[in-house]
């Protein structure tokens, strides 16, 4: 299992049996308020493109899934959806970068929650994303 830095622990293995099981083990800190996350991941040689640089679909998910359970948890635990995502990347990482994802809600409505958040290797910002999340059945 890779290591995280001081302050992170492990996510609920109980997510490691979808999606995120297969991308993981992801991390987060338990020390943020209820509209900011902080996850990460130590990148591997899975997260990586063939030349051994992140793969971008690794950090959009970090974002995406980051984000959706920030949604998840500020909601009281309603069923919601991503209903758009952008991401712009700035820079790369590569295997063995601690890659660190910071989230916050911009807006929680009734029907749509609106967030934004920062991917960084080590200190180095690579990309930005903000995305729409839908309460199901607001």
């Amino acid at each position: 299992m890779s290591e995280a830095p001081d302050g992170f622990r492990l996510i609920d293995a109980s997510m490691a049996e979808g999606f995120e099981g297969l991308v993981g083990p992801l991390w987060q800190r338990d020390d943020t308020d209820e509209m900011h996350a902080v996850w990460g991941f130590r990148a591997e040689t899975k997260h990586c493109n063939p030349y051994g640089m992140l793969h971008g679909g690794m950090a959009t998910t970090l974002a995406d899934t980051m984000m959706g359970s920030l949604v998840f948890h500020a909601i009281g635990g309603a069923p919601c959806a991503t209903i758009s995502l952008t991401t712009e990347f700035m820079s790369s990482a590569k295997d063995g970068q601690w890659i660190e994802g910071r989230a916050e809600m911009v807006k929680k409505g009734r029907a749509v929650c609106f967030l934004r958040s920062e991917i960084f290797a080590d200190d180095k910002r690579i990309m930005t994303a903000h995305g729409n999340w839908a309460i199901i059945g607001a």
